[in-house]
């Protein structure tokens, strides 16, 4: 066990947490219905919840991705970053910085810093997000079988749905995010049709297709042995606006941190 590793306190899971991990140690992937994932955090299932609507409600104030090199104007979001010390079970904001990733990881929008704004401050203090990072984190940790200390980068994507220019989730294509375990979370689909997310082998052979539908769906992979993408979202009624709301967060194993 290395120096950063804790003994992890398997009690401290629930039966819905336990199934998690066991998907992730015998799939590499797990999806999380968002009434499952309501009853772990303690929420009202669906919307009705007066602390998911308050958490929610930050998608309405993303600003535009104006680093995409498709040229696309069709993504809004923010961007942070905590730390997660598994020994106080603590998490704290780090300082914000721009984000860059490999061009070996993504090819369209990598090989540069891009700086987006930061998470606000609602945002960062939500006990939903609280909540919601510290049971991923447990989650994990029963799927490696030792609690870690984690990097979490949180990313709060907007995408916009045209007639005329469709939304592109994931405009790199399948992909992996070069972390170690990669999540999408829903917090709102409308008026739109697809966004069927695909998790596939490192050979691209398809693991599972699955569209998160409701809000706090879940989705947990394995970033180092499965690819993901998403299909394009168009409207179902070019009438009115039409988006899809998903919170994508990577966690990042720490290196001898202790």
């Amino acid at each position: 066990m290395s120096a950063q590793e804790v003994p992890l306190p398997r009690q401290t899971l629930g039966p819905a947490a336990e199934a998690a991990a066991a998907d992730l140690i015998i799939q590499d992937f797990a999806f999380v219905p968002g009434q499952t994932l309501a009853g772990l955090l303690d929420l009202a299932p669906g919307t009705s919840d007066a602390e998911w609507r308050a958490f929610a409600h930050c998608w309405n104030r993303l600003t535009r991705d104006n680093y995409m090199a498709d040229h696309g104007r069709y993504r809004y979001r923010r961007y942070g970053r905590f730390e997660y010390r598994a020994d106080r079970d603590s998490l704290r904001l780090l300082p914000h910085q721009p984000y860059s990733q490999p061009l070996s990881v993504n090819p369209l929008n990598g090989g540069i810093q891009r700086y987006f704004d930061p998470l606000e401050d609602v945002f960062v203090a939500s006990p939903v997000l609280q909540r919601l990072l510290r049971t991923m984190a447990k989650i994990y940790a029963a799927a490696d079988g030792y609690a870690s200390n984690w990097r979490i980068r949180l990313h709060p994507y907007r995408i916009l749905a045209a007639t005329e220019a469709p939304g592109r989730p994931t405009p790199e294509g399948l992909h992996r995010d070069g972390v170690t375990y990669i999540a999408s979370m829903l917090v709102n689909r409308h008026n739109l049709t697809g966004g069927e997310t695909r998790v596939t082998d490192t050979e691209g052979g398809i693991l599972s297709s699955v569209t998160l539908a409701e809000p706090m769906d879940l989705l947990l992979s394995d970033d180092e042995t499965t690819l993901h993408e998403v299909s394009e979202i168009h409207p179902l009624d070019d009438q009115g606006p039409a988006y899809r709301d998903v919170l994508v967060i990577a966690f990042e194993r720490m290196e001898a941190l202790l």
